[in-house]
């Protein structure tokens, strides 16, 4: 007979199991139920505040309310509200906001409103909740002090003239006053400040005939009224419109098709071109006299017009600029006026704000900036030496005199040097400056070998011994590039590397042409060289002369060693 006790140790056994699995599951779940974690405090909220009612109610008619009251969802605060508020049309006292609470209570002089006039109060992104400081953004409150609500719109993008980049700067301005001088002495009859894309938009106009503006105004008054503020202007006269069009879209499951209404506010898209007029009084930004017997003198911008400087004393005083130049610089040879504390210098000029008349200004100099004397002539010879250029040695002061004798230049062949002829002589250009004249070719190594006193300077001074390398650049190291136009006006083409101008030609016959490029990517820039003085002219408000046209080639252009280039300009 088989006995069934197995049987029943079996599932005591199995019921045992139970339980011990029943007590680990549960002790797990209380040391799990124990574990420290950081509480997240729920969803960040990233949702601006909400206006909820108005009083009076926003677009309200017959407006003469001294207050208003807009109630928001949640408590709220102000952030500049003092530069981001504007008014449209501008009033002389402008409202006062404050925060109560939820609450934005704006106080108005209505003894200042206009009959008959909407008004727009854009407070921009200045509204914002207080705990996480999410920005309504553009949040505006109308009214109007007649029977209705003007509701027609200017919108387009305010560039800067010359490097055609969007302005964010700057405020926009209709006038309904076609006067010359309006844009001078006279407010705007609606305004609007431009966002951080140069984009505006002037809503709740009245219609009319209007001219626009744009203005970097300095000093608040919205008035073209300072010779270094900035001022675009259409020469189009605008009058803004409305465009409604019905679009039918197919139904699916309904019986008949729907009719969507589309508005269209125009002008939509005016662009203006913002620049400084060339009004600005020309003067001297900068005066040093950096050594006793060294000066320089920086004007505020170039200076293209005559210019002369005289040292009182001091006939034979060395003077040197540029072509066109932003900097001038004066070497005094009289050793009283060099062992003197304080001396003048006299600067005579045309200034381009004020042509049919000579400037003159006198310039007093001290102590110079270091104490040092200079007592040997210092070589500063070029780095490199282009296939298309002659090779230069630059000097720390203007050169008097060289011995050509004194200056040896050697060609390898093989693993020697031997003797080659050249040629030095002054460059023309500059006086600090030697140019050697040489069959210098690429492929072989050069040196020049430079004897002392082989060259001094106008304070008598001279050089020391030295050895100079040459290893010539090549041909293949450069790039080509050829712009082409489609008509035979002149241009002045720019090759730029960030905002640095690199190379610059003007175009002959429909072509600029350039040689021995340095590979890199650069950006292309035209102007329309109107007047043919081989630069950018600005414009004119007074003469309605907008300022010369700029264009820039749509993509950066890349110059690649060996290869000549061609770009065709539509």
């Amino acid at each position: 007979m088989q006995k069934h006790v197995p049987c029943i140790f079996v599932f005591m056994l199995k019921k045992s199991f139970r339980s011990i699995f029943v007590v680990v599951l549960a002790s797990i779940v209380v040391l799990s139920c124990a574990k420290q974690v950081m509480l997240t405090g729920g969803v960040k909220d990233v949702t601006p505040p909400e206006a909820r009612e108005s009083t009076p109610e926003n677009g309200s008619t017959n407006f003469s309310a001294k207050h208003i009251t807009v109630k928001f969802n949640e408590y709220i605060k102000l952030n500049d509200v003092a530069s981001k508020l504007i008014v449209s049309p501008p009033m002389e006292e402008k409202p006062v906001a404050v925060v109560s609470g939820k609450k934005l209570k704006i106080k108005i002089n209505t003894d200042q409103l206009k009959p008959n006039t909407t008004y727009c109060l854009n407070f921009n992104d200045a509204v914002a909740d207080i705990n996480e400081n999410n920005a309504l953004n553009s949040f505006v409150y109308a009214f109007s002090t007649g029977n209705e609500i003007d509701s027609l719109a200017f919108a387009g993008t305010v560039f800067d003239a010359f490097t055609r980049k969007p302005v964010n700067d700057a405020w926009v301005m209709l006038y309904s006053n076609f006067s010359d001088t309006a844009v001078a002495k006279t407010m705007p009859d609606y305004i609007t400040k431009v966002n951080k894309q140069g984009n505006f938009r002037i809503g709740y106009v009245r219609e009319n005939d209007y001219k626009i503006f744009a203005l970097r105004d300095n000093n608040s008054n919205f008035m073209f009224d300072l010779p270094e503020e900035y001022i675009a202007f259409d020469d189009t006269t605008r009058h803004p419109t409305v465009e409604i069009s019905y679009d039918t879209i197919k139904a699916k499951d309904k019986e008949t098709d729907s009719v969507v209404t589309k508005t269209k506010y125009l002008p939509d898209d005016i662009k203006l071109l913002l620049f400084k007029e060339d009004k600005t009084p020309q003067f001297f930004k900068s005066t040093k006299r950096i050594k006793r017997n060294y000066f320089e003198m920086v004007f505020n911008f170039t200076q293209y017009e005559n210019f002369k400087f005289t040292v009182p004393g001091d006939d034979s005083a060395f003077v040197w600029a540029i072509e066109n130049p932003d900097t001038v610089h004066i070497w005094l040879k009289d050793t009283a006026l060099i062992a003197s504390d304080t001396l003048k210098i006299l600067a005579e000029y045309t200034d381009p704000a004020f042509p049919d008349s000579i400037h003159l200004d006198t310039l007093k100099f001290r102590k110079q900036d270091k104490l040092f004397a200079d007592t040997v002539l210092v070589m500063k010879p070029a780095k490199d030496k282009r296939p298309n250029a002659d090779y230069y040695i630059s000097f720390s002061q203007p050169i008097a005199h060289f011995d050509e004798s004194g200056l040896k230049l050697f060609g390898a062949v093989d693993t020697l040097f031997e003797p080659m002829d050249c040629k030095v002589e002054k460059d023309s250009a500059c006086p600090l400056n030697l140019k050697v004249i040489a069959d210098i070719a690429e492929g072989r190594k050069y040196k020049i070998i430079v004897d002392s006193a082989f060259a001094t300077c106008i304070y008598g001074y001279a050089n020391e011994a030295d050895t100079i390398e040459i290893v010539p650049m090549r041909e293949t190291d450069f790039g080509a590039l050829k712009v082409i136009f489609q008509d035979d006006r002149q241009y002045v083409v720019e090759l730029l590397q960030g905002d640095k101008v690199k190379y610059r030609q003007t175009s002959e016959s429909m072509t600029a042409t350039f040689t021995y490029l340095l590979p890199g990517k650069y950006d292309i820039r035209i102007i329309d060289d109107e007047n043919g003085n081989c630069r950018w002219d600005t414009g004119d408000y007074s003469l309605h002369k907008q300022p010369e046209k700029v264009f820039y080639y749509p993509q950066t252009y890349e110059i690649r060693s060996s290869w000549e280039h061609e770009v065709t300009i539509q």
